[in-house]
């Protein structure tokens, strides 16, 4: 697995993070859209995951000029990708004929220029398909007088036997950033040396 893979895929999952659910209906179509933070972008890629399947799959990947390569076994003629809007930077996937095999998840990676682009801010948050689906109902609101709520579980607290409260949480969520801004940076001189 080459780093510009490993890099896609914790791109991916971070996208998984944040979603918007579209329902369309069979045979229907759908545009997602994937705006570029700085308007620097140059390229973008679509990946998705499909329901009941464990590997996100490359779909296609688009330039400004609007060329495009697809997947090998990308249906070309129900997947179009393109630059519309270069005021905005905004680049699209329409998906047509829509089938309930299409239902998953579907996110997008930008390739910007501008070195200074915050990684996360090319990973725009990712859209779950639910082809045929109802949109649900939520049931009507009802006021409660809310309830006091320890937020801090009690591993946090600082006690006599814990004097350290959440220290080492701190510690390992930093180590955490610390190697995802490595593995981010080594993805970078990877792609400029190439």
């Amino acid at each position: 697995m080459t780093l510009n893979h490993i890099w896609s895929f914790l791109c991916f999952l971070t996208a998984a993070s944040a979603v918007t659910v579209k329902y369309p209906s069979i045979n229907g179509s759908e545009t997602l859209n994937c705006e570029c933070p700085d308007h620097q972008c140059q390229k973008v890629y679509w990946y998705r995951l499909l329901k009941n399947r464990d590997t996100p799959e490359f779909l296609m990947h688009t330039d400004v000029f609007n060329k495009a390569n697809y997947a090998k076994n990308v249906e070309q003629n129900r997947f179009k990708t393109a630059f519309i809007d270069s005021t905005k930077g905004i680049f699209t996937l329409r998906i047509t004929g829509i089938q309930e095999k299409d239902a998953g998840f579907y996110a997008c990676l930008l390739i910007s220029h501008n070195s200074a682009q915050d990684p996360k801010d090319l990973m725009p948050e990712g859209y779950s398909i639910r082809p045929g689906e109802s949109i649900p109902t939520l049931p009507p609101t009802t006021v409660k007088n809310p309830k006091r709520v320890n937020r801090l579980p009690n591993i946090c607290k600082s006690n006599h036997q814990s004097p350290k409260g959440c220290k080492s949480l701190v510690l390992w969520s930093g180590i955490a950033a610390v190697l995802l801004l490595v593995v981010i940076l080594i993805s970078t001189l990877y792609y400029f040396s190439i």
